[in-house]
């Protein structure tokens, strides 16, 4: 299992994740096949990044991330960013139906894909989650397969519900004004938020306080959002690292980050 998270603000959306990739053994013992594993996918056409968690595939050529890459490519020819999440949801469930699992929670999947749509002339943020897990209890994936959410409007507003009209002009409006009116940074974050969360936490309430002292050098730059959300993901690694037994350490390796703007730049601070 991975540790992916995305953030967003006003200034750009930023992605990062660990670099494990590890099969399951008997007596719920997993093994670390791979500790340099490339997670973060850019998505030029969409100004967008796929991250992933879950399933990362079990065969040269055809590993999540190469699958991904390489849809990518050709992700313009779907007409909009909307479209390409649905055509990856509709693609994956075809392929892990054809593949068999020890269990059926061994082909779990999420994506956090993460783009910027032209909305009134304004390039506004969006999320979409491309998953087949039922919950974030990750011990089971839905039998019909994958589902596609948009998630910026319902996780400003507070709703439970992900609805299709959150996609209308008016709600994509609402969030590129939520950004715009009051500092604002919507967090993600999958595979495991149980550790993630009180360590990015923590490491929030530090940036606050840096910043109400007045302290910090460019709080706007891409490099301080890859900061954000690469260093809980650095940290959980460790702390498993310190603390794991022998076979239950599933986070680790080099943490990957990568950024984009509004204006479709790129940055890292990993090298991806």
């Amino acid at each position: 299992m991975t540790v992916v998270a995305a953030i967003m603000t006003r200034y750009c959306t930023a992605h990062a994740s660990d670099s494990f990739v590890t099969a399951a053994r008997s007596g719920g013992l997993v093994e670390v096949v791979d500790d340099q594993a490339p997670k973060l996918v850019r998505v030029p056409a969409w100004r967008g990044v796929i991250g992933y968690w879950g399933y990362a595939g079990d065969e040269p050529g055809g590993r999540t991330f190469e699958w991904l890459a390489a849809e990518s490519t050709g992700a313009a020819k779907h007409g909009s960013a909307q479209a390409f999440a649905q055509h990856l949801a509709q693609a994956l469930t075809t392929e892990l139906r054809g593949r068999r699992f020890a269990r059926p929670a061994d082909g779990g999947l999420g994506l956090h894909f993460t783009v910027y749509e032209c909305v009134s002339g304004y390039w506004v943020p969006e999320l979409f989650l491309v998953s087949n897990w039922t919950d974030t209890s990750y011990s089971a994936v839905r039998p019909k397969g994958f589902s596609v959410t948009r998630e910026t409007y319902a996780t400003i507003r507070g709703l439970s519900e992900r609805s299709p009209e959150h996609g209308e002009a008016g709600p994509r409006l609402e969030v590129h004004a939520a950004f715009h009116e009051q500092p604002l940074m919507l967090r993600f974050v999958n595979g495991d938020p149980v550790l993630f969360n009180p360590i990015a936490n923590a490491m929030l309430d530090c940036f606050m306080a840096m910043r109400a002292r007045g302290e910090l050098h460019d709080p706007e730059s891409a490099k301080t959002h890859l900061a954000l959300v690469r260093r809980p993901v650095e940290l959980v690694g460790r702390l498993v690292s310190d603390f794991a037994s022998p076979g239950r350490r599933r986070v680790g390796g080099r943490p990957q980050d990568l950024a984009v703007s509004p204006g479709g730049v790129y940055e890292s601070s990993t090298g991806k």
